[in-house]
């Protein structure tokens, strides 16, 4: 033992075993620390196998993702593109919401109970809004084509009267028709269950009429204001007599038989843009002064002479005509404060409809009653601008487009349309989006889903666009037949209603409708005349007609003649007088030569052969000899004037209609047969509007505004007729100038809003035709037929 740990001592074996062994702890501990690592390395293994296959599953869920969102992408740009493609063809998107609207604790749930069950259906949201409306500032609705704008404003009338408990009798309701002012007074009576509401409903001139008479009444020194009195059935007829007794006396025939439009035109017109007789002399100096420029009495002066001592004569006679009393409520309130406070306190809301239709002096009358400044009644303005159409009287759609500028306004949009299917409504949107630099931004939406027939029919020729019009009408009076009492009838024409832009467009409807034997009625009476009512080839076939009747041999009886004649040739009457009186004839052969003689005097750069071959012909006809009428209505639509004034359309009507009638008697019996049906015609519509009549309807596209029908056809939509031929851009005329000569242009943008207004009357089919030949030569095609964009079939 002692030798060993010797040994252990010199070897130092002791401290290698100690190091062995503490080795082997060591060994031991890093054993342990290695399974417990292991053990970690391989939970974390698993860990990370398991973070691996998520991320695998992350990948392959981002590629997915990413290719949905792509294809989400190329979605929202479909939708984008087309949404502006909507936009481009309908106009702006507008929003709806199906939300509740009148809530069971409403205060005013009661009414809306009420009133809905009486019209049948709800409101909608814009509606209620409009009726809610607690007028802190004037209102303007923005009433597109069949949105239900009478019912929205007689219901405000109605909820201002129950709900806001104000008194009927200080609420006015203004429109421009009696029809459409017997509607409202129906209507608002209907909501309130009475028959007199006691709230003032009428027209312009009914309103304002009776505004100044009760002023007059309260104010007796009003009567000095301008032509007072009672309106009498003859007092048209006695006015228009004497301005022409005028004309004659102030020697203003040249200027009357200026452009399109007389001196009472004139008149009129420059009366319903507000301006003073001063005003009207000043322009007639400007622009009419130099057709005689020599003259010592200039015409300038001459007219106003005529215009004060018609307003003289009148005023004495009292012959009251219908611009009198917008006139004289309007100097009764320019000229005295206290018929203003009269009328700004009798009011606290007055209610005007189709506010895109009033001229400058309405709206000056308006001011007066409901100032700007917010001291009288508050205005509710109802329209559109997309339905103003009457620019040719002096409406101009700027008051409504430019309202908010003068007043105080809340404006509200009622878009939604009742009336029309789905695609009648988008037609119109199409249509009109191309005024889009000269209208209110908007678009209607449908109501219906449904669609019916809406589609464009491009005949061969006008005669094929008659015959197609009758036929299909007669297929959609099959549909339901006609019943009134005991008289039933298979085909029932009063579903269908015929449109038209000018009487020229219904020239070969005329004559299938004669070949046929369908029967109609026109609205505007004096249309079944057809070409007998075209001013130049009416005066003169009266003049022929009543020569014809008189004594050929005694020369005074060729007067109206040789009047008629002279002026077409810019000879004033009274030359004409002049020159018979200080002449002495022969016989009637040498007064006409000499007439000839005289007229070349005048008329050194005319063709006189017409006077001399229209003179023959004439001749000819008192004689009773045979003679083909052309033979003096040609020369005749040659005259200088009437050259001038007729339309292509015009023109081309007259001759063909006289290669049909070629004789007098042929002639003579066709007038005779139309004034027969004239005559009967307004029996038959009074008929037909009750019911009581099976006839197709024909009417203007102009007095069809406000009115909507079955089946519409709007016919003759070729370029020339709709737009018409007289049609210009707005941007090429200077629109003061042209008020200034009172002559308002007929512009494109005008036309479309017509075409609109057509195209919206249809409730359930819409038919737009066009003839594709005119007297065999190609017709070309209007601009509305493009933008319509409906389906065009050919025939």
């Amino acid at each position: 033992m002692p030798l060993r740990k010797l040994l252990n001592k010199l070897t130092d074996r002791d401290k290698l075993v100690s190091e062995i062994e503490t080795l082997s702890l060591s060994n031991q501990r890093m054993h342990e620390v290695n399974l417990v690592l292991q053990n970690k390395l391989a939970v974390k293994t698993t860990e990370i196998e398991q973070l691996l296959n998520d991320n695998k599953k992350l990948q392959a869920y981002i590629l997915k993702n990413e290719s949905e969102m792509q294809e989400l992408r190329l979605l929202i740009g479909r939708v984008v593109e087309s949404n502006e493609i909507y936009k481009n063809q309908y106009g702006e998107v507008t929003s709806s919401t199906n939300e509740k609207l009148i809530g069971e604790w409403d205060v005013d749930k009661n009414f809306f109970d009420h009133i809905e069950q009486i019209k049948g259906n709800p409101f909608n949201q814009h509606q209620v809004e409009a009726i809610r409306y607690p007028m802190e500032r004037s209102l303007r609705i923005i009433a597109g084509a069949g949105s239900g704008k009478t019912e929205t404003i007689c219901a405000k009338t109605a909820y201002l009267t129950t709900m806001e408990n104000v008194e009927a009798s200080k609420i006015c309701m203004v429109t421009f028709t009696r029809k459409a002012a017997d509607e409202m007074n129906d209507r608002v009576n209907l909501f309130l269950g009475t028959d007199n509401s006691k709230v003032m409903i009428g027209t312009f001139h009914g309103v304002f009429r009776s505004l100044f008479e009760q002023l007059l009444r309260i104010i007796p020194a009003l009567a000095s204001v301008g032509v007072t009195g009672q309106k009498e059935d003859d007092s048209d007829e006695k006015a228009s007599k004497l301005f022409q007794q005028l004309i004659e006396k102030y020697n203003l025939f040249v200027f009357d038989k200026q452009e399109n439009k007389n001196i009472r035109q004139r008149i009129d017109y420059w009366t319903n843009l507000g301006y003073s007789p001063e005003e009207m002399m000043a322009f007639v100096a400007k622009h009419y002064d130099s057709l005689e420029s020599e003259s010592e009495y200039p015409i300038h002066k001459r007219f106003y002479d005529l215009y004060m001592e018609f307003i003289q004569i009148r005023t004495e006679q009292q012959i009251v005509i219908f611009d009198d009393f917008l006139l004289n409520l309007y100097r009764a309130l320019q000229q005295y404060e206290s018929a203003r406070k009269f009328i700004q306190n009798k009011f606290e809301y007055i209610f005007v409809d189709e506010f895109q239709d009033i001229n400058p002096l309405q709206m000056d009358i308006l001011k007066l009653i409901s100032p700007p400044d917010g001291s009288g009644a508050k205005l509710i303005i109802v329209g559109d601008d997309d339905q103003s159409i009457y620019a040719f009287r002096g409406s101009d759609p700027k008051f409504i487009k430019q309202f908010h500028e003068l007043y105080n306004t809340y404006t509200i949009e009622l878009m939604m349309n009742y009336r029309s299917k789905q695609n009648i409504v988008q037609a119109g949107n199409r249509v009109i989006i191309s005024n889009a630099h000269d209208r209110i931004k908007k678009s209607m939406t449908p109501f219906h889903n449904a669609e019916g027939d809406a589609y464009i029919w491009a005949a061969n020729n006008p005669v094929d666009e008659a015959n197609w019009i009758i036929s299909k009408a007669q297929k959609l009076g099959e549909e339901k037949q006609f019943e009134f009492k005991d008289k039933v009838e298979i085909v029932n024409y009063t579903l269908s209603t015929i449109l038209y832009r000018s009487v020229g467009q219904l020239q070969s409807v005329y004559q299938v409708l004669d070949h046929r034997s369908i029967p109609y009625v026109i609205e505007n009476n004096a249309d079944v005349m057809g070409i007998f009512n075209i001013s130049e080839l009416k005066k003169a076939f009266g003049i022929w007609s009543n020569l014809m009747k008189a004594n050929a041999l005694i020369q005074s009886n060729w007067r109206p003649l040789l009047i008629n004649i002279a002026n077409a040739y810019y000879i004033k009457s009274q030359e004409v007088d002049h020159f018979l009186v200080q002449n002495d004839f022969s016989n009637v052969q040498h007064m006409l030569r000499k007439f000839v003689e005289y007229v070349k005097k005048y008329n050194k750069g005319n063709d006189i052969v017409l006077l001399e071959n229209y003179l023959n012909g004439i001749f000819k006809l008192i004689k009773r000899n045979q003679v083909d009428i052309m033979e003096f209505i040609e020369p005749l639509l040659l005259f200088p004037t009437n050259k001038k004034n007729l339309s292509k359309e015009e023109t081309d009507w007259i001759k063909k209609e006289c290669t049909i009638y070629k004789s007098w008697r042929d002639l003579n019996g066709y007038h005779q047969r139309l004034k027969e049906k004239s005559e009967n015609m307004k029996k038959h519509l009074e008929l037909y509007h009750k019911g009581e009549y099976n006839a197709l309807y024909f009417l203007t596209i102009h007095k069809s505004k406000g009115l909507a029908f079955n089946n519409v056809f709007v016919i003759g939509v070729h370029d020339g007729a709709l737009p018409s031929n007289r049609a210009v851009a707005l941007s090429s005329v200077d629109m003061n100038e042209c008020k200034e000569k009172a002559e308002p242009p007929t512009t494109h943008e005008e036309e479309r809003r017509l075409m609109y207004v057509a195209a919206t009357r249809a409730k359930n089919n819409l038919y737009v035709t066009f003839p594709k030949t005119i007297q065999d030569k190609p017709s070309k095609r209007s601009i509305f037929i493009k933008e319509l964009r409906m389906q065009l079939k050919n025939g």
